[in-house]
């Protein structure tokens, strides 16, 4: 065994103060299974055991007398560089755990005060942090899952009321007239229903499932449309800086739903400099990302592997502890006092549905970045819009089915207006029950996706079988992409958005009819 002792000339040029460990103290420490380093209060390698050796695949003289930073530079200014530092200031032990980036591991790492220096003894903890960080993935998931199922349920519902709500006012409104008293408290119940009906897309959002209208877009495009609205969001003290590259490819989103993200990162980004001066900036570009990448971004993302646009807004504010990073994105959670909590919680539930991906790093005292990764599109613009508030009449015999009835009231009562016979049914078999006694009588089926018993994707198949081309229209608070991918081949005429005013009720069943009348 070769050990560098005090008489040893072998090291590299240190001064005349240096001193290597004595063979007796070497002996002790060569023995340790831990990577063990004794270092001097100058930063330099008095001394490196066999199992260090083997870490960093050199030979002892070439270590010992070097500088540590110089050896292992991904070090310097890191937790190991401070905690050596406190070690040789307050003559205590220390324990922490040190990532290392280059080659992505962990360490653990004891520091003892010794005579000049410190001793470091070091642990590979790799595999359980991994462990660690895909259980804490694994909760963090079912977490979101478990509050995506309750914030789409909750939504659900209330979808429902806003049916009647709004349905009702839509129908108060075409009776009175322009100078009519009532019409202005009307007007104001029917605004609250929609800002309410606002608040349950925020709920569907974070449950993955909010409304959809995608195209293809260019990201730095929209963001630089934005740029005088963001600004309103931003502290008067703080001053704000675009780089926003042109040529990126484009990315499939709803673009009411990407300005919604990228508001609220600018909104918590003023927040987070809390009226102090200091610098917002917002950065688009294009990246590659790979499954280690994407392990390291927000737990419950589905996104896939391969090319993705970014946009990144970093401040310069308070930053976050881990406590609260940990927390930042449930529902309900916020660190300003009139805050609803629901802003982050929305924006991580549009991602997922966008199959994108959101990374968040931040510090105490140095700012936070949060960046929003969108898959690039690998198709040219859609656009799932329909015409609304078409000037039209029609006639035949449509059925309405819902459990809710004052959704079948309503929806019953402004087709009637509009020339249709309706009838309606309170369930799937209801439902199967009228078309079997009259198969040929109905011209339109609007039919309720979520219902106890007989569900609507059940009796949407019950219905074709019994009639092939019969037209069906589904009718969900939850998006059109995840409802209609259930459908996708299988002769589903069309979508209505709950909660839906009267105008778009008459725009969808419109828009059905013409269709096939031109078939004919």
């Amino acid at each position: 065994m070769n050990i560098v002792n005090a008489d040893s000339t072998s090291s590299p040029s240190t001064g005349t103060d240096f001193r290597p460990l004595s063979a007796e103290q070497a002996v002790l420490l060569e023995s340790s299974p831990h990577p063990t380093l004794v270092l001097d209060q100058q930063f330099r390698i008095r001394f490196v055991n066999a199992a260090a050796l083997v870490v960093k695949a050199v030979e002892r003289g070439t270590l010992i007398g070097s500088n540590m930073w110089e050896q292992y530079p991904e070090l310097e200014g890191s937790i190991f560089h401070q905690s050596y530092a406190a070690v040789l200031a307050e003559g205590k032990p220390r324990h922490f755990e040190e990532h290392c980036v280059a080659s992505d591991t962990w360490v653990s790492v004891y520091a003892y005060p010794a005579e000049d220096g410190v001793v470091a003894v070091l642990q590979d903890i790799t595999s359980r942090q991994r462990a660690e960080r895909l259980e804490a993935e694994l909760h963090q998931s079912q977490k979101l899952e478990s509050l995506g199922v309750l914030a789409g349920g909750i939504a659900h519902d209330f979808n429902n009321l806003l049916v009647g709500i709004l349905g009702n006012a839509s129908l108060a409104l075409l009776d009175l007239t322009a100078d009519s008293p009532a019409r202005r408290g009307v007007e104001e119940i029917e605004q609250a229903g929609q800002r309410a009906s606002e608040l349950t897309r925020q709920l569907l959002a974070y449950a993955g499932k909010g409304r959809f209208v995608v195209e293809s877009v260019d990201a730095s495009a929209i963001v630089s449309e934005m740029a005088a609205l963001l600004r309103t969001g931003v502290s008067k003290q703080a001053s704000m800086q675009l780089d926003l590259p042109t040529q990126l490819p484009a990315v499939d989103v709803d673009t009411t739903q990407f300005r919604q993200v990228v508001m609220n990162l600018i909104t918590n980004a003023s927040d987070a400099l809390a009226g102090d001066a200091g610098l917002i900036s917002i950065r688009t570009g294009r990246l590659r990302l790979n499954a280690e990448n994407l392990s390291s971004c927000v737990a419950g993302s589905n996104a896939a592997p391969g090319d993705f646009v970014f946009v990144e807004v970093r401040d310069t504010g308070v930053g976050m502890d881990t406590i609260t990073m940990a927390r930042i994105f449930d529902p309900f959670f916020s660190t300003k006092f009139t805050g609803r909590g629901l802003g982050l919680a929305a924006t991580l539930g549009i991602m997922r549905g966008h199959r994108g991906a959101i990374r968040v790093l931040s510090e105490l005292g140095t700012g936070t970045t949060m960046t929003l990764h969108f898959p690039v599109s690998d198709s040219r613009t859609r656009d799932n819009s329909t015409p609304r508030d078409t000037p039209w009449r029609g006639t035949g015999h449509v059925l309405v089915v819902d459990d809710e009835a004052s959704i079948r009231t309503v929806t019953r009562v402004l087709l009637e207006r509009r020339g249709f016979t309706v009838t309606d049914a309170m369930n799937g078999l209801a439902a199967l029950d009228a078309v079997r006694a009259h198969p040929d009588d109905f011209l339109l089926v609007l039919l309720d996706l979520t219902m106890p018993g007989v569900g609507g994707e059940e009796t949407f198949h019950a219905l074709r079988e019994l009639r092939p081309n019969l037209r069906v229209v589904l009718m969900s608070g939850y998006n059109e992409h995840e409802v209609t991918r259930l459908f996708v081949g299988r002769g589903l005429a069309g979508f209505l958005q709950k909660p839906f005013r009267a105008d778009e009720l008459y725009a969808t069943v419109a828009r059905i009819l013409e269709i096939d009348r031109r078939a004919t």
